[in-house]
């Protein structure tokens, strides 16, 4: 199978990175060092789109190495970090002296239903590791399968999904169920793996025997109105689609329920299986929505095209953290708000998500270009790049005066935050404390 390429139009115990000195970007730049406290730097990427020929079999400085869009970023306890490179289709490794590996994945688009146990990916958007701390789990997003990958034998496995872009197989075996665009994963509190499945609107968990659940949201199909299409009329609620499919219809059964499953927006304060999200879906989407829980058992979620991130309580219940809700239907989005309560701020395009120790939730601000992030007491403020500004600069000096071009990922870990510069083809790193 060819490879297709895209491009974008536009936890956290205390870990030791032992990330080595490495060059900068900036070609007029000192040095750069990435333990400096208050310092950005690039630990990998060259910030050229490509591939390496021999890169699969032939470790390389790591800061020299060519990417393609990385999506997301994880760092392990020993110091290494693994990197989503997402154009790619592949799994890679930076080691604590520097070098990229190759891990999985290799350009092939591979693990379709017709070729159900390939080891290669297509686009792979998030990458966590299992209960075990052993493995990684990654969410291949045009897959739409979760997969498995053992790092000291390279094998890789299925854990959800069969390989069809569709809503279907709540209450049933995860590895036969069928998503549409997986974007993220997290683990529970009680060790379920939960997934935000982008273009279905909702969230599903699998728990310790393969069964997949309808955990959040759901999957609505707004039928066409008179005018254009809409939801269905105030005080009607929509009717479930035969066949056990999960999906719900506003309209005739027989002539929408092959639809794709409405974005919306709803249930703030309410119960999380009523509460209705805007994903990207389609051929155009964009990888979002990933996901996050905390300590507390809180279930932090970005509401991407709703411009909002969100929450589910341990009760069940939703609440926004973040941005603006929509009015008459319409998402606000912009950038404002630095220095006051997030709720009372504009974002665009939230994507990624991750905790300090201190309770502040970083999260990438995507088509803002910018990281920010929202203090224990509900403050917003940015902490990398310069929001509503795109391009690359600043290594070697503070992060909010450097340039990111569409940061997609994010990890914090022992005080420094990783950043996924997607646009640049680059990981980037910044040492908080």
């Amino acid at each position: 199978m060819k490879s297709r390429h895209f491009s974008f139009g536009f936890a956290s115990a205390a870990l030791g990175l032992g990330l080595a000195l490495s060059g900068c970007g900036d070609d007029d730049a000192e040095p750069c060092d990435p333990n400096t406290i208050g310092t950005i730097c690039t630990v990998i990427g060259l910030g050229e789109n490509g591939y390496d020929r021999g890169a699969d079999t032939t470790a390389m400085p790591a800061i020299e190495a060519r990417l393609s869009l990385p999506q997301d970023v994880l760092p392990a306890a020993d110091g290494t970090i693994y990197v989503l490179d997402w154009n790619n289709h592949r799994v890679r490794r930076r080691s604590t002296d520097g070098l990229l590996h190759w891990v999985a994945g290799r350009g092939e688009l591979g693990g379709t239903l017709d070729d159900p146990g390939s080891g290669d990916f297509n686009h792979p958007t998030n990458i966590i590791f299992d209960a075990t701390g052993a493995n990684l789990l990654i969410a291949a997003w045009h897959n739409s399968k979760i997969r498995t990958i053992d790092p000291l034998t390279g094998v890789v496995s299925d854990t959800c999904g069969d390989g069809r872009r569709a809503y279907f197989g709540d209450e049933g075996p995860a590895t036969t169920a069928a998503l549409d665009l997986p974007a993220s994963l997290a683990l529970s509190p009680t060790g379920d793996l939960v997934v935000m499945d982008q273009a279905n609107q909702v969230l599903r968990r699998i728990d310790a025997a393969g069964t997949i659940h309808l955990l959040a949201g759901r999957c609505v199909i707004d039928a066409p109105a008179p005018g254009g299409p809409g939801p269905c009329a105030d005080g009607v609620e929509p009717t479930a689609c035969p066949g056990g499919s999960g999906k719900l219809v506003c309209g005739d059964p027989m002539m929408h329920c092959g639809k794709p499953c409405t974005p919306g927006y709803g249930g703030d304060e309410g119960p999380a299986t009523a509460m209705r999200m805007s994903q990207p879906f389609g051929q155009a989407a964009t990888p979002a929505g990933r996901i996050l829980y905390d300590e507390a058992g809180n279930l932090f979620f970005a509401d991407t095209a709703n411009h909002l991130i969100r929450k589910i309580d341990p009760a069940g219940v939703v609440h926004r953290v973040a941005g603006l809700a929509p009015i008459d239907g319409v998402p606000q989005h912009g950038f404002a708000g630095d220095g006051g309560p997030a709720l009372e701020a504009t974002l665009d395009f939230p994507v990624d998500l991750a905790l300090g120790e201190d309770g502040t939730l970083y999260f990438t601000d995507v088509h803002n270009h910018c990281v920010r992030a929202i203090d224990p007491s509900g403050t917003i403020d940015t902490v990398a790049g310069v929001c509503g500004m795109r391009g690359f600069s600043g290594d070697a000096g503070p992060p909010d005066a450097a340039l990111l071009n569409l940061p997609f990922g994010i990890a914090y870990a022992d005080g420094r935050l990783l950043i996924a510069d997607t646009g640049n083809s680059r990981i980037r790193s910044i040492r908080l404390r």
